[in-house]
């Protein structure tokens, strides 16, 4: 077995406890440390020369600066390890603790190490020794909160920006939608398909207009709404297809096999309406070969619509067609989950993450 060292530059990167203010909060505070220690430790030394000035401070940067990875490397382990809001307290004592156990060990190192070299003719001194220890612990305070601090801000300014992507999205949403009620090659088609029914076959009409008139009772009561189940969905799509059978005839088929613990799952209304949509825009409809759809359960907690594939020759329509890409932006803020496509030699997949209502929270 050949072992593999090939390390990519995320592997190589320094830890950070926030996505961009340590860098800040290491320039404000080692500098500080490191003149504030080396006063502490020397005295009038420290300031008697440049070379000393100069050389305790850079060594002094870089035992700080080591422990300052180190720990670090630790916080971002504890926080790994008690990740939850409800643990803020015991996360922030134990990261205080350990940095105040690593930092004695450090300033221990530091003293005890001068002394025993004679580093610019240091001889250990131990009431400087405990006021370094007692300043080192209220600046170990200090980084903690200050770390958490700038953590939990951006945490809240990258909630911000997704919840106002969200609305964004839910807005496009609900002009897909409308533009879908009011649509007039749908709405003419459906009034046309209903004219002829009523010549023709009365109570067929009436079972035809009771389901047009769920299709958009359904989209207007529900285009606001967050999410919606899975049966309801559903059973919007079984009024919305009865429109398209009525219109399109032997030319299409729908199969639904989603079994009752899917159907109490949560997913964006419209959602099967805008994916049969573009199922049926994509494809060619004809008798002798007839659009075939399935809405099917998968294992975990998704849903499956697969057609046959008859694409159209005249038009050249993308899979990520607007309705798509909204639908699937908006899976991603909900669930951290998009819509998946996949093609095989005969069939396209669209594969739909569902959800669990009481673990989504949009603001």
């Amino acid at each position: 077995m050949e072992a593999n060292f090939n390390l990519s530059p995320r592997d190589m990167q320094l830890p950070q406890y926030t996505k961009s203010k340590d860098f800040l909060i290491f320039l404000r505070v080692v500098p500080l440390m490191v003149v504030v220690f080396n006063a502490i430790i020397f005295g009038k030394v420290y300031f008697n020369s440049v070379y000393n000035f100069f050389l305790a401070s850079i060594i002094t940067f870089l035992i700080i600066g080591i422990l300052w990875i180190s720990l670090t490397w630790i916080a971002v382990a504890v926080r790994n390890w008690f990740s939850k809001d409800k643990d803020l307290i015991k996360r922030v004592g134990i990261m205080v603790v350990l940095a105040i156990i690593s930092s004695t060990l450090m300033l221990t190192f530091i003293f005890y190490g001068y002394d025993h070299y004679h580093f610019l003719g240091y001889q250990l001194n131990e009431s400087r020794y405990n006021w370094a220890m007692a300043i080192m612990v209220i600046i170990n305070i200090f980084v903690t909160f200050a770390h958490e601090g700038a953590s939990n801000f951006e945490k809240w300014r990258d909630t911000l920006v997704e919840t106002e992507q969200l609305r964004k999205e839910f807005m496009q949403s609900q002009l897909l939608g409308l533009k879908s009620q009011v649509n007039p090659h749908f709405l003419f088609n459906s009034l046309n398909s209903l004219s002829s029914l009523i010549s023709e076959n009365q109570p067929a009409a009436e079972k035809f207009l009771d389901e047009m008139s769920k299709v958009y009772r359904y989209m207007l009561r529900n285009n606001d709404d967050c999410l919606v189940s899975v049966e309801t969905e559903l059973q919007f799509i079984h009024s919305y297809f009865y429109l398209l059978k009525a219109r399109y005839g032997e030319g299409i088929d729908l199969v639904v096999d989603v079994t009752k613990d899917h159907r109490e799952k949560f997913l964006p209304p419209l959602t099967l309406q805008i994916l049969l949509e573009s199922t049926i825009s994509l494809n060619m409809l004809s008798k002798e070969n007839p659009l075939q759809v399935e809405i099917f359960s998968v294992d975990g907690e998704s849903l499956q619509i697969k057609n046959n594939e008859q694409k159209k020759i005249s038009e050249e329509i993308s899979d990520h067609a607007p309705g798509i890409d909204n639908i699937s932006n908006k899976f991603r803020l909900l669930s951290q989950q998009g819509i998946h496509i996949v093609h095989t030699d005969t069939h396209r997949i669209l594969q739909v993450p569902l959800m669990n209502e009481e673990k989504i929270t949009v603001a």
